[in-house]
């Protein structure tokens, strides 16, 4: 099998299983896991997977930055916004994590509803500076 057959069939076992084992590789194609762990590491330093210990993982996407990922699927956001604050009482204290929905849900929280919000966010936090009943 020709190096770039390999490498082929490679991305095609990360595509399929999320990982690629070098072991069950070199045992799948007959070949060595010196064979495979070489192919490996040519295409990490080809950018095309990471190498990890005993294998390999595709690559993580990038993430878009906030202001593109608001425009993503923003319809869904604002339901999914609006049925979670249909579940905060008054005087309940929430936890929101870092994200554009949990600040569709920030931006969502009624202005009169005192509560208190756990937030790690710097955007969620800045989300609720005008919200005169909420601690923060």
């Amino acid at each position: 099998m020709l190096t770039t057959q390999r490498k082929t069939l490679i991305l095609d076992i990360l595509r399929r299983d999320g990982q690629a084992i070098a072991k069950r590789v070199a045992e799948e194609f007959a070949l060595s896991e010196d064979t495979i762990r070489r192919d490996l590491r040519e295409m990490a330093a080809e950018g095309l997977l990471k190498r990890v210990h005993g294998g390999a993982m595709p690559l993580a996407p990038e993430l878009p930055d906030f202001t593109a990922r608001r425009s993503v699927s923003s319809d869904v956001k604002v339901r999914l916004g609006a049925k979670a604050v249909a579940m905060v009482k008054p005087g309940q204290m929430i936890f929101l994590d870092g994200g554009t929905t949990t600040a569709e849900i920030a931006r969502q929280l009624p202005r009169n509803m005192p509560l208190t919000v756990a937030t790690h966010s710097p955007t969620i936090a800045a989300e609720l500076e005008h919200h005169p009943t909420a601690e923060v």
